[in-house]
């Protein structure tokens, strides 16, 4: 399938678009739209990946770049998951500084409880996800999306929440 070649010349694209990022763009408006974009093609090739045996999906993979990364179709969901794990992190993170910084009114306090509960959770099942993955693939997952945060490497992952 032609599709399928064409999505990974698309992920690739946007792997060099997240690896050329600066570090001064970490964790900014382009850095999560990328990540977004990214998640979406990779969503784009799951579904194209469907009717693909593991096999011929393998095939497929061999010559791309992500071949290290995307070892196989349920990779792809895996690195779904936690894409959208760490798009909530941001997303409710983002939120609460807001909250702290200006509004501060009478729900104030039930919002960020609200959020800071959400942060939490997206970064539990993301520790969960990754120590089921191992470190080498967790690693390659976080050079890929250019996650450069202490946050997100593995020591500081499984050593907090």
């Amino acid at each position: 399938m032609a599709t399928i070649q064409r999505q990974l010349v698309n992920l690739e694209i946007l792997a060099e678009d997240l690896a050329s990022l600066s570090s001064e763009q970490y964790g900014g408006e382009q850095h999560i739209r990328l990540i977004e974009e990214y998640k979406e093609a990779l969503d784009h090739l799951s579904d194209s990946a469907k009717p693909e045996t593991e096999s011929g999906f393998k095939k497929r993979l061999a010559t791309s770049t992500l071949a290290h990364v995307l070892e196989s179709k349920q990779m792809i969901g895996v690195h779904l998951k936690l894409i959208g794990y760490v798009l909530t992190f941001w997303d409710a993170n983002q939120k609460a500084n807001l909250i702290l910084d200006s509004n501060f009114g009478e729900n104030a306090d039930k919002r960020l409880e609200l959020l800071q509960v959400k942060a939490i959770r997206a970064k539990a099942q993301l520790k969960t996800v990754a120590h089921a993955m191992g470190q080498a693939d967790y690693q390659n997952f976080i050079d890929l999306l250019n996650l450069r945060d202490a946050q997100w490497q593995w020591d500081v992952l499984l050593s907090r929440y």
